[in-house]
């Protein structure tokens, strides 16, 4: 998280606390899909393998916490 909020005050030129004060969940998590998107870009480009984008016990944690938010619905 502090990497995340160190970029973003970096790219748009203002300090962390600024960001943790005026910024919404939704901009911190556009601002790091869009940074997430750009790294396996360049990666790509570079021939460099994107499947350990993730690793396998991110991937776990993620589906572990989608799953005790909204359990087992299907809409």
């Amino acid at each position: 998280m502090l990497l995340l909020l160190d970029s973003m005050a970096e790219r748009y030129s203002m300090l962390p606390t600024d960001i943790l004060s005026k910024a919404t969940t939704q901009d911190l998590f556009i601002y790091n899909n869009a940074n997430t998107i750009k790294i396996r870009e360049h990666r790509k480009e570079k021939g460099e393998s994107v499947a350990d984008t993730y690793s396998q016990n991110e991937l776990d944690s993620i589906y572990k916490d989608f799953k005790n938010k909204y359990g087992n619905e299907n809409k």
